[in-house]
């Protein structure tokens, strides 16, 4: 516990509180909202409201978010507060689904595959090198643009990474380590459902329980665009910036080549190329 933050930050926000605000009539002999004025609000006692304010005593979780709705507090303000009295980040109740222009802007601009996705996996923007090297989300039906679905749902995915196992084996681990930090956010509960109804991915989910929170880079080998099954594949660096907002979630990918390394690329999907999925789609 930070206790001067603390402090500091609930007496600003106290001092910015008004009367009417709480629900208390004006005061003739003195002005502004009294620790007394917060703990009755909150339901608990004097004693523990000064505790937290002047740094001798640790809030419960239940407590600050109680605090949160008597200091009108804003959902960014809130995080700040859980973090500065525990020392943790309060779990998120939504994220984003929004479309970012600026997010989907630097995907066009980039000359790796880039995309971007909320924080269950939709696919809000993917630039043209996701559809040479990995499949084309654009031509797909909205629904079925997910990073999940494409891993555990599409056939290709098994074709283009060399290691398919270990991708499916993080990812599900970054499921498990996302969905602690979520707490019960209802869209992200539905497409968890959804994605326990794969059986590479539920074998996973019911196993060890793996947990893989986003690095900022890791390598991973992926076969070129028409290359076989026998192709060592080449090493591109997953690139992985996420938001500091907890309640945001949207995520930008980015694949980057090695230095030196300009692949020869063609404007079909890199599904339509590969020899596997070509073959069986003639038989």
């Amino acid at each position: 516990m930070d206790e001067p933050m603390v402090g500091t930050l609930l007496r600003h926000w106290r001092s910015r509180l008004t009367l009417t605000a709480l629900g208390l009539p004006p005061r003739t002999r003195r002005a502004g909202v009294t620790q007394a004025d917060i703990a009755a609000a909150a339901g608990c006692s004097l004693r523990t409201y000064a505790g937290i304010e002047n740094g001798y005593t640790r809030p419960s979780t239940e407590l600050l978010d109680t605090l949160g709705d008597v200091l009108h507090l804003s959902t960014d303000e809130r995080h700040t507060l859980w973090r500065a009295a525990v020392g943790a980040a309060r779990p998120a109740g939504a994220f984003a689904t929004g479309h970012d222009s600026g997010l989907a802007r630097i995907v066009d601009a980039l000359p790796y595959p880039a995309y971007v996705t909320d924080a269950a996996w939709h696919v809000l923007a993917a630039n043209r090198g996701v559809a040479q090297w990995f499949v084309d989300f654009g031509a797909m039906p909205p629904t079925d643009r997910n990073i999940g679905k494409w891993i555990f749902g599409h056939p290709h995915t098994r074709h283009v990474f060399v290691r398919w196992e270990r991708f499916a084996d993080e990812f599900v681990a970054r499921v498990r380590a996302l969905s602690a930090a979520l707490g019960s956010v209802a869209t992200f509960d539905d497409w968890l459902a959804g994605m326990r109804a794969y059986p590479d991915f539920e074998a996973r989910w019911t196993a060890d329980p793996l947990v893989n929170i986003d690095p900022p880079t890791a390598r991973r080998y992926f076969r070129e665009p028409g290359s076989p099954l026998t192709s060592p594949g080449v090493p591109l660096d997953m690139v992985i910036l996420s938001p500091m907002g907890p309640e945001d979630g949207r995520r930008l990918v980015v694949f980057e080549y090695p230095d030196g390394y300009q692949p020869e690329l063609s404007d079909l999907p890199a599904d339509q190329l590969c020899p596997v999925c070509t073959t069986r789609s003639t038989r």
